[in-house]
C-alpha cells in the first residue's frame, strides 16, 4: 500500500512536468512565431505589449489543452476496474463503522424541491441497506420570512408523511453571518463533535446511496484523507441554454477531470458541494481567515471551497477528486441572465484568491489553484486588452504595416489557437464516446452524438465574445471595489421574452458594435476576422431569448440531439426525486390565495412547532429583539381582520422570532 503510494505521488509528480513542459514549448513556439510576424519594422511599445498578453493567452490556452490531452491518454491507458454490486451486508459495515452527517445549507429555496432531493437520497441509501450511520441536516440561513415557514411546513408534512428510516433534522440560523461557510462552521460548532464526516450538498444537489457510500468507504480507507469530492453532472434542465450545460458537462466533463487529477493527484481540490469531508481536521484546520482591507477583495472570504481545500492540504490531509464515481447530481442555470448572475458571484470570489497566491504555508499547487482560478475571468480581459493593442498597432503605424498579408496571418494565429482550445478536447471526447457503443447509445447513438457535438461546439464559439465581454466586466467592477449580493440562485425555468432580453443583454450589442466600428475604420483588413467573433454579441437579443426556450429543448430532446444519459435511461434516485415532488404538489400544506402566516398561526401544531424552532435558533446569551412595541395594536388589527397581506416583510421577519408576539397572535387566530 504504502509502495503504491510513493509510486502514485512520483507518477502525479512526472505528470505536472511533462504538463508544464508542453505548455512552455507550446506557447514558446506560438509566441515566437507572433513575435516573428510583427517585428518586421521593429518592436514598439505597443508590440512590447501585445506580445506579452500573448504569452499569457498562449500558456493559458496551452494548460487547457494539454490538460485534454492528458485526460485522453488515461482513458485510452488506464484500465477501470469496475466495482461489483453492492450488497446490503457490505453497505450495512461500512455505514456501522462511522457516523456521517449529511449538511444541504438552503438559502431561501423552494422548501418542496429542496425535501424532494432529501426523500430521494433517503430512500436511495435505504435500497442499499446502508441508511445506518448517517443522518441529515437542513441548515438554513433563510431571510425571507415566508419561506421560512414553508420550510418548517413542509419539514413536517414530509416527516409525517413519509416516516423516514433517517433521521432529519431542521435548524434556522437567526444571522446568517459569513454565508453557507459559516453555516457550515455553525453546524461543526454545535454538532461536529458527534460525525466523523460530513457530506456537503447544495440546495440542487442530489447523490445516489451507493455513491454516498462509496465516498464513506474510500474515506475510511485512507485515515489521511481529508476531503473527497465526488464531481456532479448537471441534469434536469429542459431549456436550450441548459441542455447545451448538461451536455457539455456530461460528453467533455469527464475528459477534463480526469486529466485534471493526472497532476493533482492527492493535491486536489474541492468545489464547495458534492463532496465528504473529515470533520475533525476541517474543525482545527480549516476556519477562514478574514482578509484585510475592504470588500470585495477584502473581509470574508466568498468562494471558500478552494481555500478550505488548501487549508486541509497544509495540515498534511490528501484532498482528491473521485472522477471514477458517477451518481452525483446538482442543476444549471437556464437562462443567459441567471448564468452570467452566478458567474459575476464567482468572479468577486476568485478575485479574492489572489491575495492568497504568495501566503505563507500554502503547498505550490494550491498556489496553482487560486491563480487558476483568478486566471478564469482574467484571461477574458486579457483578451480584449490583446485585441486593443492590435488595433491601436495598425492605427498608429498605418501604412508602415506590411499590408493585409500581415494582418491575415496575425488573426489566422489567434483564430487557429481558439479553435484549437475549443475543438481538440471537444473531439477527444466524442472519440471516446463514439468507440463505446453503450456510451453512444445513452447519447442517442453515434449520429446524434456527432451532431450534438457539432451543434454545442458551434453555438460555444458564438457565445464565447459574449462571456468575454461578462468576464471583463465582472473584473473591472470588482477591481474598481463594487460589492455584489450573494442572493438565492434563480433555479426555476423562466422564458425570456424579446422585451427582456434587450435589457438584460444591451450593453454587450453595443460594445461590440462600437469595436467593430473601430476595426471597420482603423484596420478594414482585420475587419473579415473578426466577423466570426461580433456574430453572437449582434445576435445577442434573439439568442438570449431561444437560450432560455423549453420549447426548444424539447424540440432537440424528441430528436435525440443535446442528449445525456439521464435522460436517456432516469437513474432510480432522480425518478424518485420525481414522485416526491409531484407528493407536494399535489398535496399543498397551504390553501391556494391564503397568506402562510395566516395558516401557521391558526394552527395549533404549526404554530407550536415554530415556536420550537425560534427559541433554537438564537443563543441564551443572545435574545431576539422583542417585536412587542407600540405597534403590536396595528399588527394585531391586521391578523383580526384577516389582512395579512398589508403586514410588510420586516415586520414578518420580526415576528417570527419573537415568540410572545407569535404566541399572542396565535391565541387570537385559534380563538383562544
Amino acid at each position: 500500500m504504502i509502495g503504491n503510494s510513493y509510486y502514485a505521488a512520483y507518477q502525479a509528480r512526472q505528470t505536472r512536468l511533462a504538463l508544464l513542459a508542453a505548455s512552455t514549448y507550446s506557447t514558446v513556439i506560438l509566441s515566437a512565431g507572433f513575435l516573428f510576424v510583427i517585428s518586421g519594422n521593429g518592436i514598439s511599445t505597443l508590440d512590447a505589449v501585445s506580445t506579452s498578453l500573448f504569452v499569457i493567452l498562449s500558456f493559458w490556452i496551452s494548460i487547457g489543452f494539454w490538460n485534454a490531452v492528458l485526460g485522453f491518454r488515461c482513458a485510452v491507458t488506464e484500465s477501470r476496474t469496475a466495482r461489483h454490486k453492492l450488497k446490503p451486508s457490505s453497505a450495512a459495515a461500512i455505514a456501522e463503522k462511522s457516523r456521517t452527517a449529511i449538511l444541504m445549507p438552503v438559502y431561501n429555496e423552494d422548501p418542496e424541491a429542496v425535501f424532494s432531493r432529501i426523500h430521494a437520497m433517503i430512500q436511495s441509501l435505504h435500497e442499499t441497506g446502508g441508511e445506518d450511520g448517517f443522518e441529515f441536516f437542513v441548515l438554513s440561513d433563510t431571510t425571507n420570512p415566508d419561506i421560512a415557514l414553508r420550510e418548517e411546513l413542509i419539514w413536517t408534512q414530509y416527516v409525517e408523511h413519509y416516516h423516514p428510516p433517517i433521521n432529519v433534522y431542521y435548524r434556522r440560523r437567526a444571522k446568517n453571518l459569513r454565508r453557507k461557510a459559516g453555516n457550515i462552521a455553525d453546524f461543526c460548532e454545535r454538532w461536529g463533535r458527534n460525525y466523523d464526516f460530513m457530506l456537503i450538498l447544495d440546495a440542487d444537489s442530489v447523490m445516489s446511496g451507493r455513491t454516498i457510500l462509496e465516498l464513506v468507504r474510500r474515506m475510511l480507507l485512507d485515515p489521511r484523507l481529508g476531503i473527497l469530492q465526488a464531481p456532479p453532472r448537471p441534469v434536469n434542465r429542459q431549456s436550450l441554454f441548459a441542455r447545451l450545460q448538461q451536455f457539455a458537462a456530461a460528453v467533455y466533463g469527464p475528459l477534463c477531470v480526469r486529466g485534471f487529477c493526472s497532476w493533482t493527484a492527492t493535491d486536489g481540490n474541492y468545489w464547495g458541494h458534492n463532496a465528504i469531508l473529515r470533520v475533525r481536521p476541517f474543525v482545527d484546520h480549516c476556519e477562514l481567515p478574514v482578509l484585510s482591507g475592504s470588500r470585495p477583495l477584502g473581509g470574508d472570504i466568498l468562494s471558500h471551497d478552494f481555500v478550505e481545500a488548501a487549508l486541509m492540504l497544509r495540515a498534511g490531509f490528501k484532498v482528491q477528486i473521485a472522477d471514477d464515481l458517477e451518481g452525483s447530481y446538482e442543476e444549471c442555470p437556464t437562462t443567459l441572465a441567471d448564468y452570467a448572475q452566478r458567474d459575476q458571484r464567482w468572479c468577486q470570489g476568485n478575485m479574492q484568491h489572489a491575495r492568497l497566491v504568495m501566503c505563507e504555508g500554502f503547498r505550490p499547487l494550491s498556489r496553482i489553484h487560486f491563480a487558476m482560478g483568478v486566471m478564469s475571468y482574467v484571461a477574458s480581459p486579457i483578451w480584449l486588452a490583446f485585441i486593443g493593442s492590435l488595433l491601436a498597432t495598425r492605427w498608429i503605424e498605418g501604412p508602415a504595416m506590411d499590408g493585409g498579408a500581415i494582418d491575415g496571418y496575425l488573426m489566422l494565429t489567434v483564430f487557429s489557437i481558439s479553435m484549437v482550445m475549443l475543438l481538440v478536447p471537444k473531439f477527444l471526447s466524442l472519440y471516446l464516446m463514439s468507440r463505446n457503443r453503450e456510451q453512444s447509445r445513452r447519447h442517442g447513438g453515434r449520429l446524434a452524438l456527432f451532431g450534438s457535438t457539432i451543434l454545442e461546439t458551434a453555438i460555444s464559439i458564438i457565445f464565447a465574445p459574449v462571456m468575454a465581454y461578462y468576464h471583463s466586466r465582472f473584473v473591472l467592477s470588482t477591481l474598481m471595489g463594487k460589492t455584489v449580493a450573494w442572493n438565492c440562485q434563480q433555479r426555476d425555468e423562466t422564458n425570456v421574452s424579446l422585451k427582456d432580453a434587450w435589457s438584460m443583454h444591451w450593453d454587450v450589442m453595443l460594445f461590440y458594435a462600437i469595436l467593430g466600428g473601430l476595426v471597420a475604420w482603423s484596420a478594414p483588413a482585420l475587419l473579415p476576422w473578426f466577423v466570426p467573433m461580433l456574430i453572437g454579441p449582434m445576435l445577442i437579443v434573439p439568442l438570449a431569448s431561444a437560450f432560455g426556450s423549453r420549447g426548444i429543448g424539447h424540440w432537440l430532446q424528441k430528436r435525440n440531439l443535446l442528449l445525456i444519459p439521464e435522460e436517456e435511461t432516469r437513474p432510480q434516485v432522480l425518478r424518485t426525486l420525481d414522485e416526491a415532488a409531484a407528493f407536494f404538489r399535489e398535496n399543498p400544506l397551504v390553501e391556494p390565495g391564503r397568506d402562510i402566516l395566516q395558516t401557521v398561526l391558526a394552527n395549533r401544531g404549526h404554530s407550536l412547532m415554530h415556536m420550537k424552532i425560534a427559541r433554537d435558533m438564537l443563543p441564551a446569551h443572545e435574545p431576539a429583539e422583542p417585536f412587542v412595541t407600540k405597534n403590536f395594536e396595528e399588527v394585531e388589527s391586521y391578523v383580526r381582520s384577516g389582512e395579512f397581506s398589508r403586514l410588510p416583510i420586516d415586520v414578518r421577519r420580526s415576528l417570527i422570532l419573537d415568540n410572545e408576539a407569535f404566541k399572542r397572535l396565535a391565541m387570537i387566530c385559534q380563538n383562544v
